[in-house]
């Protein structure tokens, strides 16, 4: 057998992490350097690093020194995400095809790892992502909602000339196609997304990827008539921060009047510029990050990201609410909304580690790790042997985690 090859564990594992790599479309568009802190301290699962994110000055004018204090903003970062396939096979011949091996074993094997962990990076991005367009519950069909997308996170300080991906799944990307069969496209374009029946080529100037396990977000109960619950309610850090924002008038007694990803806005409080202070004529968006119940008197106190920063050097709104303020939530009750993302990959952090290997003996076969380049996903292949049932065990494992670093550089399209 001519294509035959020895099924080496680099053999192995190399054909699992090819295929692996190209079914990661949320993690490849997430930053991978913050992988090497952990390496320095041979790190294990649920290691923390922190990492300091840039500080934003205020310029001023004239010649009056005016110093700034510096502010040390750090975001953390945790590996405690442990997934793995595993089986077993009890005769197995030494050599395979390599046809074989990539059907057989490496192709099903990637497939089931992959989805885990972008479904998991789908649902971390889309659950701290505070920028949102379009209708929950509506796929939507006009270029004006892919490209609103993209001003938000302009108009929140994205540098020019820099890279966004959109990520999208099968019914919205075949919902942009149709709605596109009447406007005028580039012949070649349009061809390849007839061909295809998707998105083609780079169209908005985005980079497009087609993923099935984009995040659901079902929204919360809701109930009662929001508002805000006191004046004064900010932070030092704007973008960079979260807050408990007290809140009241919701139906008393709820146990999720919001959940993890739900959005709000506050009447009259606008988002600014990073740099110029001005108002952007949107209104901040602001989302929840765990669940908030109402008590007996229909008070809530929310965990909310970003922070509300009237002034400063983080400053990112345009006021501080007052009491009594309405709070509007985006989306019905019990709406079921696929979030696609629109993503600069700086938004947020996918760190991906080696897991200590077993050494040979007592049953241990072979051990090997390999790192996909794209993605730095490291993935760890174990094979031992069951004397008592007489089996080879074969395991793949990674372990990997994800960290928030500039928010306002992702907007979901709500579908």
């Amino acid at each position: 057998m001519a294509n035959n090859v020895i099924l080496t564990p680099q053999v192995f594992t190399r054909l699992v992490l090819m295929n692996l790599g190209g079914y990661l479309a949320v993690c490849k568009n997430m930053t991978k350097q913050y992988s090497k802190e952990f390496a320095k301290a041979g790190a294990k699962v649920g290691d923390t690093v922190s990492v300091r994110k840039p500080q934003r000055f205020q310029a001023t004018r004239g010649l009056l020194y005016q110093p700034q204090a510096l502010t040390n903003i750090k975001t953390t970062i945790t590996v405690n995400d442990v997934t793995g396939v595993h089986f077993e096979w009890d005769s197995v011949e030494k050599t395979l095809s390599i046809d074989e091996i990539q059907e057989s074993y490496a192709k099903p094997a990637a497939i089931a790892l992959a989805h885990d962990v972008n479904s998991r990076a789908a649902q971390f991005c889309a659950q701290n992502t505070f920028n949102c367009v379009g209708t929950p519950g509506a796929p939507p069909t006009l270029i004006d909602t892919y490209l609103s997308a993209g001003d938000k996170i302009v108009q929140l300080g994205l540098p020019p000339e820099e890279d966004l991906s959109m990520i999208i799944n099968r019914k919205m990307s075949s919902n942009f196609v149709i709605g596109q069969k009447q406007l005028y496209n580039p012949a070649g374009s349009l061809g390849r997304a007839y061909d295809k029946g998707e998105v083609d080529g780079s169209p908005l100037g985005y980079k497009w990827h087609r993923d099935q396990t984009i995040y659901v977000q079902t929204i919360g109960a809701q109930g009662g008539t929001p508002l805000i619950k006191g004046s004064g309610q900010t932070t030092a850090n704007g973008n960079n921060d979260t807050m408990n924002l007290v809140t009241k008038g919701w139906t008393a007694s709820q146990a999720s009047i919001l959940g993890p990803g739900d959005r709000f806005t506050i009447a009259g409080i606008y988002s600014v510029h990073p740099q110029t202070r001005q108002s952007t004529g949107d209104l901040q968006q602001f989302v929840v990050l765990a669940n908030a119940a109402s008590d007996g008197s229909g008070f809530s106190t929310i965990t909310v990201a970003p922070g509300i920063t009237p002034s400063g050097q983080y400053q990112n709104v345009t006021a501080t609410p007052n009491d009594g303020i309405a709070i509007t939530v985006l989306g019905a009750a019990g709406t079921a909304s696929p979030q696609a993302l629109l993503m600069h990959k700086d938004a947020y952090a996918f760190v991906s580690i080696p897991l200590e290997d077993p050494k040979s003996g007592k049953g241990v076969e072979d051990a090997y790790q390999e790192t996909d380049t794209e993605t730095g996903l490291v993935l760890s292949f174990v094979r031992f042997f069951d004397g008592t049932n007489r089996v080879h065990g074969n395991r793949f494992d990674m372990l990997d985690g994800f960290g928030v670093l500039y928010r306002e550089l992702a907007c979901v399209v709500a579908g």
